[in-house]
């Protein structure tokens, strides 16, 4: 159990867009992997990393060790069920474990624990994936995209290593509308990610886990 704060965070999957749903089967990507050139965050890191390169000083910053991330899709109709509506889809659960206060310093973590730098620290010999490995979202993915990376980072170099509670790639369980009203009362503005409370994020991960498919795959929260 951690002594931190919750917070409640989207981002768009490689399934938001047809490039990136042509990505997925050409080169076998997690369908719900973060979809943009630097990956915020990189989940198929084995210890993702949060930066400020998606939302300037609004949100990284912000957090401390021990502090929580819920991470799911912008709303959608993911996997084209035939009679869902748009949903939110709960993909992966972050507990920041260290952070440091420039790339640099966060890049000689992951270089001591002979690991690559996730993808989202804007270091030397760490450029950005190309186009097709993308959503293909237009401007936000060309070189003016990695540009604003690379502003963001020297202008707010916080980066939080993070370990991965909860995560799933590949059939993530959907949030409807009606758990997001019953839960916040609202359905809340993640631009900002807003912070929640430990019984709300209990509860989100519970609705999450009764709709898993099988047991096997169930969302558990870490002791």
């Amino acid at each position: 159990m951690t002594d931190g704060r919750f917070y409640l965070c989207s981002y768009w999957p490689l399934v938001k867009t047809l490039g990136g749903r042509r990505a997925v089967e050409a080169y076998a990507l997690p369908p719900y992997a973060n979809g943009m050139s630097r990956r915020e965050p990189d989940f198929e890191h084995p210890l993702p990393a949060l930066t400020s390169s998606s939302r300037g000083r609004g949100f990284v910053p912000r957090l401390h060790v021990g502090d929580t991330v819920v991470f799911t899709t912008t709303k959608g109709k993911w996997g084209g069920v035939p009679g869902r509506p748009a949903h939110w889809r709960l993909v992966a659960v972050l507990e920041v474990a260290e952070r440091f206060e420039t790339h640099a310093e966060a890049a000689a973590l992951y270089a001591a624990r002979r690991m690559r730098p996730p993808g989202n620290l804007v270091v030397a010999g760490n450029p950005p994936l190309p186009v097709p490995l993308t959503l293909h979202h237009g401007k936000v993915h060309d070189g003016d995209w990695d540009a604003v990376c690379v502003e963001r980072a020297a202008d707010c170099g916080v980066v939080l290593a993070c370990e991965t509670r909860v995560l799933d790639l590949v059939d993530p369980p959907p949030i409807l509308q009606d758990d997001l009203l019953a839960l916040f009362g609202t359905v809340p503005n993640t631009r900002t990610p807003p912070e929640i409370s430990e019984a709300q994020f209990d509860r989100l991960l519970a609705i999450a886990d009764a709709r898993r498919p099988t047991e096997r795959n169930a969302l558990r929260r870490a002791a």
